[in-house]
């Protein structure tokens, strides 16, 4: 019974995001309010049900900040009431290597999904139309025979994604020709979004968007080239689809030199979400209750969905703590208390609290340079911290890996803090010299 427990506990803390079907929806927590997201599912929403002309918004974050989570609430959003509009969720995890992207990927991957998820929730079937001449073109790239001219839209899509994903050579080729030939395979694309909100219409659909989930994971490995990346360099053709698009962006180009230059490309400024505030602003860092009670909730939600108590998977006072080191961030809160499980088993005890945050100390404490250290006492101290020309990969860098983290939810404007797992590192005493001997 205890092994059946602890296997349903592992398993309901998964630190995925959750999905828009009804077997996640009693696990969802609404965290606007301690948060400061000032709505921004709402937002979004009306920003596309509003515009008389297709929209394309960007959406940045920490990485486990609950921006999928989100994203899928903005696809629920807009599927409801009777101004529908069907909203594709693209992961682009699924099509793309994250550790080198540019504008084909992610347009095949565009494509792929929404015809997958037409067929899927609406019964729509694309005709592949100006795509079966681009795919003849690049058949070189499919890694057994293929007929294109009897493959569905799917199938064809899929036969690319495969190969660009899993192979360097064939991602080149497709930008090579992409370059050469953009404005028709965007010409292409269009031609089945029009199809698409044609047969849209039909079924009470008034448009259609897409949600593309996962840019925001790109590896950015050169922080004073962002400005020739993906949402700059490639911002005419990631705008150019004719529908709502809405992208997931990493939280280093938000913070970037890049940043009101994206904000002129995309007419708008870039919202970010920020983490739960379980504490005020350094330095009072005073516990911030109604913030705590959020994540308490969301521990409570999944001990629910497996009928246990908090006391069958717990020891006293442990989630309590576990929320404190969490530093309001949802998938850290899952992740803490799955390695707590792994490492202790049932109950989760402070101990194996403990040695689970020890791992995670120590991976920070590899990663941190000199530069590192004076911006992490600066938010520790201030919750502030100076950008200029010499900390500001430093200040990205740090951002990027959540050893300082976002909030924007007090009367001032946004705020930081230091990852309650790195508050307790201190930097490196430097080493004492040899005394020579006479």
């Amino acid at each position: 019974m205890k092994t059946d427990l602890l296997q349903k506990a592992y398993r309901i803390f998964d630190p995925a995001p959750l999905q828009s079907d009804e077997n996640d929806k009693d696990l969802y927590v609404d965290l606007d309010a301690v948060r400061g997201s000032a709505g921004v599912v709402k937002r979004m929403a009306n920003k596309i049900r509003l515009s008389a002309k297709p929209t394309c918004q960007l959406l940045a974050g920490h990485r486990g900040s609950g921006k999928s989570t989100e994203l899928r609430r903005l696809q629920n959003e807009l599927d409801a009431g009777e101004d529908r509009i069907f909203a594709v969720f693209c992961e682009a995890d699924e099509d793309i290597d994250r550790n080198d992207v540019d504008f084909p990927e992610v347009l095949v991957a565009i494509v792929r999904q929404m015809a997958v998820q037409l067929k899927e929730r609406a019964g729509i079937d694309l005709k592949p139309g100006f795509l079966k001449d681009r795919w003849q073109r690049l058949k070189n790239l499919a890694t057994s025979p293929v007929d294109f001219e009897k493959v569905d839209v799917p199938t064809g899509m899929l036969t690319f994604s495969a190969a660009i994903k899993s192979s360097p050579d064939a991602r080149l080729e497709l930008r090579r020709h992409l370059d050469r030939d953009a404005s028709n395979w965007i010409d292409a694309a269009n031609d089945l979004i029009g199809d698409a909100k044609l047969q849209l219409a039909e079924k009470d659909y008034r448009d259609l968007a897409i949600i593309v989930d996962d840019l925001d994971k790109i590896v950015v490995r050169d922080y004073n080239a962002l400005g020739q990346c993906l949402f700059v360099h490639r911002e005419a053709q990631l705008t150019a689809f004719k529908c709502h698009m809405v992208y997931t962006m990493p939280i280093a180009l938000a913070y970037s030199a890049q940043e009101r230059v994206i904000a002129n490309l995309y007419a708008g400024n870039t919202p970010v979400v920020p983490m739960i505030k379980i504490a005020t602003a350094p330095p009072e860092n005073a516990p911030y209750a109604e913030g705590k009670e959020r994540c308490r909730e969301i521990v409570a939600s999944r001990l629910r969905k497996i009928g246990a108590q908090e006391t069958d998977v717990f020891e006293e006072g442990v989630v309590e703590n576990v929320v404190a080191l969490s530093g309001g961030q949802p998938r850290e809160l899952m992740l803490l208390v799955r390695e707590s499980l792994v490492s202790g088993g049932l109950p989760v005890t402070q101990a194996s609290l403990d040695r689970a945050v020890r791992e995670s100390r120590r991976a920070y404490a590899r990663q941190f340079r000199a530069a590192h250290w004076p911006i992490i006492e600066s938010v520790r101290s201030t919750g502030r911290f100076e950008r200029n020309d010499e900390t500001d990969q430093a200040v990205r860098e740090l951002l990027d890996s959540r050893a300082i983290l976002q909030y924007a939810n007090d009367e001032v404007d946004e705020w930081y803090n230091v990852n309650p797992i790195v508050a307790v590192l201190t930097p490196p005493s430097p080493a004492t010299p040899e005394k020579s001997s006479t």
